[in-house]
């Protein structure tokens, strides 16, 4: 008989542990001041007081309060994308349906207690040169819910966005399913798989819990869903698939069926993703029902739309495990915090035992950190190549993204047809640039984290001797986080790739009588022509001016149409190579900026960090050494002291090392089933 799991803690016993770990690092802050005889060799503390590690405890539990599991939501044009998230959220009208979302601007749809919008503007006249500047930052403006579309959708006749200064667009709703811990993300622009479109919506799933898939029972997966899927195979853990207008396809079972061949071809890291049929039409009409109060007929039609599975999936399997690995990373940082002061408490008790052999590993510890505070120490230099090869690494993979926007631009310019280039081509190549801020954003984080900890471990042995930020449970080094590189929000701003160029659009030729003038005049000897050839073959008198203007017609047509795709293309093309020399001439000057701001800040805060532990040192040795002069009966009550304050720290580790095996091994980790999720089960 398989043993039961252990069951996870519960969100009210972390967030309390973390609470008491924060109390207790204030409380004996306060304490180590009023004992202190010298006010430098009080606990570090933030700016506004609070001990660090009871600050960085605080926060990391408010971002576990606040998180939400993030849906990715994606999906073709005319799938039934945005009507999906309406029926999830239970507001009819809440994202237009008529009309695509814009490229460059994200709908995000997260809990609020009150119903509202807020759309982020970007400055006017944004320049790259200006990211720091304090009108930088997109600008937040409250909106009506029924003007969202005015802000984030585009003009179904032209094509393009109705406000072009709109960076992305937050609404909240005090809706059940948003406060179990979900948040929605309506990616910009991906109401087409294609081109600048995927990639925007790929590089957005590296921050997602979950992508959420919407077809429809019309036909099968198309050429660029399963080439989107085949490509996001490694971006995120959970996949679901929503097949929308059940009522309008009675042959959706088989689409379904055809669809899971599909994915087993060209994407099966997706083949075993849970598949939820559903029609919005039949949750509006529960919705409707319900208010009519008709409750019956309510529950009856929102059994038939199908949404109920989707939901419960949503809340028990994606929003439970984002929200416990939320919780995992409070524990690890109460842990953390607590591991300084207790180290700490553990050598003082050492020294009122008078203990002979702690001066000289006191004496050793100062020594090490000489070794590290010369501009010849080996973290500099780590640092200082580690810097370089990040730009490097940057640039080129810069270049290579831009090569890739080239390629992609350059076959849509080949093979779409005028009309189509023209209104669908800027918006195409914005999402493209869009995207790859996105990437490049998310590859400089992950490189200065791991500079950042390579720099730390060069350092470690004495940085972290005995005291803080070590793994309480595997004992290695981690990088602190006090000094922390990788800030919330965007490491290089997308200010240059969301304010592009408009697209330049020439003028045609025979325009104006003068334009009428010139193609009447070879139309009337092409058609002679062609009318006495005709006419010879047939003799007839009629037939070769009427034979003659129909088959001049079709050549006219032709030409002009050639001549059409000619001019389009030519604009397109211009278009691109813009784009792309001011993307070519700025960008890379801005990824070298940032990066040296970014390393110079990580490097002045070690230097900070080595010079507060060579302080605490020697002052740890001078009390040491007044201690090893007190006669060990008056050093009884400080000991006593310091074994209780240990004592209450050991009960707090324990307690957290429980927490976090009971979050590791919970139900959340369990192994998934590789047969079709029941969502009933999840």
């Amino acid at each position: 008989m398989t043993p039961p799991r252990p069951e996870a803690p519960s969100r009210v016993r972390v967030l309390d542990f973390a609470a008491r770990t924060a109390e207790l690092l204030e409380r004996a802050a306060r304490t180590a001041a009023a004992e202190a005889t010298d006010p430098a060799t009080a606990t570090a503390t933030a700016t506004d007081g609070t001990p660090e590690g009871a600050r960085r405890v605080r926060a990391e539990s408010a971002r576990a309060a606040d998180g939400a599991a993030t849906l990715v939501v994606v999906g073709e044009k005319k799938r039934g994308k945005s009507s999906t998230i309406n029926s999830l959220v239970g507001v009819r009208d809440l994202l237009p349906v008529d009309a695509d979302v814009a490229t460059g601007v994200h709908l995000v749809v997260r809990h609020g207690e009150h119903p509202r919008a807020v759309a982020h503007l970007r400055p006017a006249g944004a320049v790259p040169d200006a990211a720091d500047a304090p009108d930088a930052t997109p600008r937040p403006e409250p909106i009506p819910l029924e003007r969202i579309a005015e802000y984030a959708a585009v003009d179904p006749r032209t094509g393009r966005p109705h406000r072009l200064d709109v960076h992305h667009v937050e609404i909240e709703l005090p809706v059940p399913l948003l406060a179990a811990g979900l948040e929605l993300v309506d990616t910009p622009g991906v109401g087409g798989l294609v081109s600048g479109h995927a990639q925007l919506a790929l590089a957005a799933l590296e921050n997602a819990d979950a992508l959420v898939f919407v077809v429809d029972g019309s036909s099968e997966l198309t050429r660029s869903e399963l080439d989107f899927l085949e490509r996001a195979t490694e971006r995120t853990a959970e996949t679901v698939f929503v097949l929308t207008k059940t009522d309008s396809y009675e042959a959706w079972p088989a689409v379904v069926e055809r669809n899971r061949e599909l994915l087993a071809r060209h994407a099966p890291r997706h083949v075993d993703a849970p598949w939820f049929p559903v029609s919005n039409r039949a949750r509006q009409d529960a919705a409707e029902a319900a208010d009519s109060g008709e409750l019956q007929e309510a529950a009856g039609l929102l059994e038939e739309s199908g949404f109920e599975p989707l939901e419960v999936l949503l809340r028990r399997r994606i929003a439970a495990r984002a929200a416990e690995l939320r919780l995992a990373n409070v524990v690890h940082v109460a842990l953390a915090a607590l591991a300084a002061p207790l180290a700490e408490q553990e050598l003082r008790l050492r020294s009122l035992q008078q203990d002979p052999t702690l001066a000289a590993e006191v004496e050793r510890a100062e020594e090490a950190l000489r070794l590290l505070q010369p501009d010849s120490a080996q973290w500099r230099r780590v640092l200082t190549t580690g810097a370089r090869d990040l730009k490097n690494t940057l640039q080129l993979g810069f270049r290579r993204s831009l090569n890739d926007v080239r390629q992609s631009a350059e076959a849509k310019i080949a093979t779409s047809e005028p009309g189509a280039l023209a209104e669908e081509f800027p918006a195409d190549l914005e999402a493209q640039v869009e995207a790859v801020w996105l990437q490049l954003d998310n590859a400089a984080r992950r490189g200065l984290a791991v500079l950042e900890e390579r720099v730390r471990r060069e350092c470690a042995t004495v940085l972290d001797a005995g005291r803080a930020d070590r793994d309480p449970e595997g004992g290695r080094e981690r990088p602190g986080t006090e000094l922390a590189l990788v800030d919330e929000g965007a490491v290089l701003r997308a200010e240059r790739g969301t304010v592009l160029p408009e697209m330049v659009h020439s003028t045609h030729r025979d325009g104006g009588p003068l334009g009428v003038i010139e193609n009447v005049i070879p139309t009337v000897g092409t058609a002679a022509a062609f009318g006495t050839v005709i006419g010879l073959l047939t003799s007839s008198v009629l037939l070769p001016a009427v034979a003659g203007y129909a088959m001049l017609a079709v050549l006219t047509r032709r030409r002009r149409q050639r001549a059409e795709l000619g001019r389009v293309r030519g604009d397109a093309t211009r278009h691109l190579n813009r784009v792309l020399t001011e993307l070519s001439t700025e960008i890379p000057a801005q990824i070298t900026g940032h990066v040296d701001e970014l390393t110079d800040r990580l490097g002045l805060a070690l230097d900070r960090a080595i010079a507060d532990e060579r302080l605490r040192l020697e002052r740890q040795l001078a009390d040491h050494r007044r201690n090893l002069a007190t006669a060990a009966a008056d050093l009884a009550a400080a000991r006593d002291r310091t074994r209780r304050r240990i004592g209450s720290l050991t009960t707090l580790r324990d307690e957290g090392l429980a927490l976090a095996h009971g979050l590791a091994h919970g139900p959340a980790h369990a192994p998934r089933s590789t047969g079709r999720p029941d969502p009933e089960r999840s």
